[in-house]
């Protein structure tokens, strides 16, 4: 039932979104006991898959990731919360678009969570690890908000621009969970060369342990992002 239940949410909260970086959902219903739905279907490739057989420049990966950010903020303005951004939810396709796919652990922004726990009693890690956010592995949903996106989103850039993790996400759970919200990045530029101070202070305020500190919306992220590209 409960799977039920967060099919029929996904179903809801996507089709409610019709953005050109978002996966469209064309239908959906019940046939012979089954839920179904119909998507669009993008013929690509997971963000990392693409990324590994090609050699972007940083300013094209900043370029593709800005649209990425612009596929979240839309979403966050219509109230839906992502919380498990990852390569492998992002096709990008043989044009080199990126599209956002998987609502389905969406929230929507504003609502309750009451009842319903990131780390359930069973031990499911309610999104992927290695692009959770600190307030993520403390378990309790009503610290999620758009600003989780956010996060991942600065984890989802790190590895574009380096191919690495920002910190060891391998190992017992424990371990992993105590990285996420305790351990600080290790800098980009050591990683990369090329990576200057600027790009590098994008990436690491996007990965702010503490909300506060990080970039309070997607839109803040690529309008820097956007500084940087213009020179500014």
């Amino acid at each position: 039932a409960k799977q039920r239940h967060r099919f029929e949410r996904e179903i809801d909260l996507v089709a409610s979104l019709q953005h050109a970086n978002i996966v469209t959902i064309y239908d959906s219903g019940l046939t012979e006991g089954r839920h179904y739905f119909a998507m669009e279907y993008i013929h690509g490739q997971a963000l990392d898959v693409y990324l590994s057989s090609k050699t972007l420049s940083i300013a094209d990966t900043l370029r593709l990731f800005q649209k990425v950010c612009a596929a979240v903020n839309y979403a966050h303005q219509r109230g839906v919360i992502h919380r498990d951004l990852k390569p492998g939810n992002i096709r990008v396709d043989s044009a080199g678009e990126p599209h956002v796919l998987d609502f389905g652990l969406a929230k929507t922004a504003g609502t309750s969570m009451e009842g319903s726990t990131l780390v359930s009693v069973t031990g499911e890690f309610m999104g992927t690890l290695a692009y959770a956010s600190p307030e993520q592995t403390q378990g309790d949903p009503n610290l999620i908000d758009i600003r989780t996106d956010v996060y991942s989103l600065g984890v989802i850039l790190y590895e574009m621009l380096t191919g690495k993790y920002p910190y060891e996400v391998v190992g017992q759970m424990a371990d992993v969970l105590r990285n996420i919200a305790e351990t600080e990045p290790r800098r980009p530029s050591t990683i990369r060369r090329q990576i200057n101070d600027e790009v590098e202070t994008i990436v690491l305020k996007a990965l702010a342990k503490e909300k506060d500190r990080r970039y309070q919306s997607a839109e803040n992220l690529a309008k820097d992002i956007d500084h940087y590209l213009s020179g500014e």
